[in-house]
């Protein structure tokens, strides 16, 4: 008898086979399905008489075992284990003596012709997608589910120094810092804004553009930054291309008066960035990249002291597709008080058109509150309050805009207030 092993034998002999074989003629066997044959009497590998036997075999048993199991990043094909491909991965321990696995893709990753690929613009997808597999896609939400940045004043405790903490994707925004302002002077320790009680209809609001910090002769600067690398939230999905941003704001007037009072900036330049201007007994302003087919909107109605619920919605062309907007106090989009519902043609405005660097000069690749966005500080900035921010990463339909609308006048404007009374229905009208 004679025991042959593949691997490590003991308490990995997990399998045997006994071969019979008699005086004449020799035996082939193959004991585990990856050894190979092996020979008694006989050359298997050559088909000849084995030259070195002599003598007469009545009985033998041959002893093989398993191979071991596969190893990290390993997977079973045709009971060999082979390497993972295409960024995928997979646990140890796969049996190469039983059915063929695959490795998988990690989270928010699709496959791409075998190739784990990033989901990209905010779209996601579970673990596990298989490689070597069929094609799979990423998840992108449409409609209300496509809420991706939300920020609520009255989630802020204490704002000293501070920042303003997302609700949907966790992004913290937080003020920009001193050494940033280039040429700035003040003595101020943070250009954060303030954080102000009972400003809307008893809800907290941030109030910006009220520092002690100057430049170009005007006072003021306050503003948050989305942190660096996120712009991908801000960016829509390849198949719906747009967006939707809400914003309850009160502006107050600037002294002396500026122009670009942003209440918001995502990009930096109007030629190649999209943002919301407000300032009180001056403008409103909606610009979207005009290098790209946008548009800079202004308004025919000078703004008051009031509350505002104003909804912005934006599809990026390609390709010759529209552009749309709409902003009001409160969001009517029947009307479309302060961007008429009008649909432009325009080609190549996508978001990847966002301004995000220049030579020598550091814009911002991020979304900014209360500020324009320039790492290094501006003298355009917005003066007023902020209580919610919301940004949607899909055109949201009249339908849920007005539900998105409802919610927001009734929390922040007063219960009191009659559908035709002044606070809820000052408007807003753009000569497009």
């Amino acid at each position: 008898m004679y025991k042959t092993c593949a691997g490590s034998c003991g308490a990995n002999e997990a399998f045997n086979m006994t071969v019979e074989v008699t005086p004449a003629g020799g035996a082939v066997a193959t004991l585990f399905i990856n050894d190979g044959p092996l020979s008694v009497g006989y050359d298997g590998h050559n088909g000849s008489p084995d030259p070195d036997f002599t003598g007469t075999f009545h009985s033998a048993a041959f002893y093989d075992c398993p191979p071991p199991p596969c190893d990290i990043n390993e997977h079973v094909a045709s009971n060999l284990c082979t390497a993972c491909v295409g960024e995928s991965t997979n646990p140890a321990g796969d049996d190469p003596y039983g059915a063929d696995t695959t490795c998988g893709c990690s989270t928010n990753t699709s496959v791409i012709s075998n190739v784990c690929t990033a989901c990209g613009h905010g779209g996601s997808a579970d673990a596990g997608h298989a490689v070597p597999g069929q094609d799979t896609q990423c998840i992108y939400y449409t409609g209300l589910e496509a809420l991706k940045v939300h920020l609520v004043a009255d989630d802020v405790a204490d704002n000293t120094y501070g920042s303003w903490d997302d609700r949907v994707e966790t992004l913290s925004f937080t003020p920009p810092g001193l050494e940033d302002c280039k040429f700035c002077s003040g003595n101020a320790l943070s250009l954060a804004p303030t954080l102000v009680n009972n400003a809307f209809n008893g809800h907290k609001a941030m109030r910006f553009g009220f520092g002690d910090y100057t430049k170009y002769a005007v006072t003021g600067t306050t503003g948050l930054m989305a942190p660096n690398g996120s712009q991908t939230v801000f960016h829509t999905h390849p198949t719906q291309a747009s967006v939707t941003v809400f914003v309850v704001f009160r502006p107050m007037a600037h002294t002396p008066a500026t122009d670009n009072n942003l209440v918001f900036d995502w990009g930096s330049l109007t030629s190649e960035g999209f943002g919301l201007t407000c300032a009180a007994d001056s403008e409103v302003r909606l610009h979207t990249p005009w290098l790209y087919g946008g548009i800079v909107s202004n308004s025919t109605y000078v703004p008051e002291q009031k509350a505002y619920v104003a909804a912005v919605r934006v599809a990026f062309g390609s390709g010759g597709s529209g552009y749309q907007s709409v902003t009001s106090q409160d969001g009517d989009v029947t009307v479309g008080d302060m961007v008429p519902k009008v649909t432009h043609s325009v080609t190549g405005f996508t978001a990847n058109n966002i301004k995000q660097t220049s030579c020598c000069i550091p814009y911002g690749e991020q979304l900014t509150l209360g500020m324009e966005a320039k790492r290094y500080g501006s003298s355009r900035f917005f003066r007023g309050d902020i209580a919610e921010f919301r940004w949607y990463a899909d055109l949201l339909s009249d339908t849920d805009v007005e539900t998105v609308r409802d919610e927001l006048v009734a929390t922040y404007l007063p219960s009191t207030c009659a559908e035709s009374c002044t606070e809820r229905r000052a408007r807003f009208g753009f000569n497009v």
